[in-house]
């Protein structure tokens, strides 16, 4: 039977964007696909969750948010929030070693083709309210983690991808020899078998140039590298989005982050229009670093 959008909406919420907020295991479901996607975008039409779930989601955004802004409230997932999640899940899913084998290895392709396609439509924010909306929901993307498990014994080897070995496989340890060794494996070294490493990232980059927040917040990261986006620079060309943006930025290692971003506004020399605003960003943070400049608490 098919899935109708709101049991769509339902699977994505509980498997994904619930965990994604509040931690613990993610649950994706079948691939969503950019039509399921821009059909998300114009809304669920029913109650997409229990009332207890999205009151605890709900929270839990609000405490991430004020991380950075004090707030009260933030309202249920926008249109691009869903898109941008659908877009996560496929990511997720174009991993999944099920898509691995040769068989299925253009469907794999193909999935990532349809997630960049539901991130461009989600567009960038459209205030700084939506900036930080979406980072409440995106803040720990690139947390998100696989276990894979490498089960050894005296006659054979066998590894498990992001499921649990069987019981089976674990009996007798002292006298198989059994071994376990359980390796996590970040989202951003995830790149299936059947896609080139460079669509993958360029996929995870994409999704992160949407959520401009999260793309600072997490700037330090080694994968995908950072670079300015026009999203982020659109950010920080307002002095709130600006202080948003030195309050998250200060949360990370300063001798991190400068060389982050001065070698990400470098990138920009060849536009120095788009240049002035990550230059007045990168001047601000060293004269908060300045002697005798007050620097207030971020929380």
């Amino acid at each position: 039977m098919a899935r109708t959008l709101d049991m769509i909406a339902a699977q994505l919420f509980e498997g994904v964007m619930a965990p994604l907020v509040l931690g613990g295991s993610m649950r994706p479901g079948p691939a969503i696909g950019a039509r399921a996607a821009r059909a998300l975008a114009e809304g669920p039409r029913a109650s997409f969750a229990d009332p207890a779930l999205l009151a605890r989601v709900r929270d839990a955004r609000v405490r991430r948010a004020r991380l950075l802004v004090p707030i009260d409230d933030l309202g249920p997932p926008t249109g691009a929030e869903w898109a941008l999640a659908a877009a996560l899940h496929d990511v997720i899913q174009s991993a999944s070693p099920r898509l691995n084998a040769p068989m299925r290895r253009d469907g794999a392709r193909r999935l990532i083709g349809l997630a960049r396609d539901t991130i461009e439509r989600a567009g960038a924010p459209r205030s700084v309210y939506d900036a930080v909306s979406r980072h409440a929901w995106l803040a720990r993307m690139l947390e998100i983690a696989r276990t894979d498990t490498t089960v050894s014994w005296w006659s054979e080897t066998r590894v498990f991808l992001g499921v649990d070995p069987p019981a089976r496989v674990q009996r007798w340890p002292g006298l198989r020899r059994v071994r376990v060794l359980r390796t996590e494996r970040r989202l951003s070294d995830l790149a299936p078998l059947a896609i080139d490493r460079a669509l993958f990232v360029a996929a995870l980059s994409e999704l992160l140039a949407q959520t401009p927040l999260t793309d600072l917040a997490t700037c330090t990261r080694a994968t995908p590298p950072f670079a300015w986006s026009e999203a982020a620079l659109g950010l920080i060309a307002s002095r709130v989005g600006r202080t948003l943006a030195m309050r998250a930025l200060a949360r990370l290692p300063a001798e991190e982050v400068d060389t982050t971003l001065g070698r990400a506004t470098h990138a920009l020399a060849q536009t120095p229009g788009n240049a002035r605003a990550a230059q007045e960003l990168l001047g601000e943070r060293s004269a908060a670093r300045a002697p005798g400049h007050g620097v207030s608490s971020v929380g």
